[in-house]
């Protein structure tokens, strides 16, 4: 019975182009729905050698999943960072590439997450990229690629490095803040 399960699935990987169920070596999956989607790496169909990493639905859901990593601030403090790569999207509700700059006690420092500009539906091969700044209080930076609801994303050639002042960033703007409280009788 064993052996009839590992031949199915067998077949399922090379139904899927020799993919790879797993995430790729240094990356994870997260999101709150991380158990509705597959993940891992097949061969690119954008650069021949090459590979790509996806996130594929799997089940209807109402959240989403992201393949990602976290490392150390410490070699980009105080300098501003750019996240860059190739996504490619096929019957997406939403996807996109996102960053963020976590501070002391879990802080949020910086974030994008390509909302206001995020993929949706069938979409070629393009660069993206988010721009952040890393403050002198940064502990660490998490990024990486998510898939909301349903669809497909692949995702290849990412690079993370620093880019001069000049280039702007692509932070999510942050609300207007009332300098008190409104509204506390809930009148109006």
């Amino acid at each position: 019975m064993k052996k009839g399960l590992a031949f199915i699935a067998l077949l399922g990987c090379l139904a899927m182009g020799v993919a790879h169920a797993a995430a790729p070596k240094g990356w994870f999956i997260n999101g709150p729905a991380q158990d509705s989607y597959a993940i891992g790496s097949q061969p690119s169909t954008r650069q021949p050698g090459g590979n790509a990493a996806f996130i594929r639905s799997i089940k209807d859901n109402n959240g989403f999943g992201s393949l990602m990593q976290t490392i150390k601030a410490d070699a980009y403090r105080g300098k501003r960072v750019r996240l860059s790569g190739f996504l490619r999207s096929k019957d997406a509700y939403k996807t996109g590439l996102w960053m963020r700059v976590d501070g002391p006690d879990r802080r949020i420092l910086g974030f994008d997450n390509m909302e206001l500009r995020a993929l949706h539906g069938d979409n070629d091969w393009k660069d993206y990229s988010i721009v952040l700044d890393v403050p002198a209080d940064a502990t660490d930076i998490a990024f990486g690629f998510l898939l909301e609801k349903k669809g497909e994303v692949q995702a290849e050639d990412f690079r993370l490095e620093t880019v001069g002042k000049d280039v702007p960033t692509t932070d999510l703007p942050r609300p207007e803040l009332p300098a008190a409280p409104v509204n506390m009788s809930f009148a109006q």
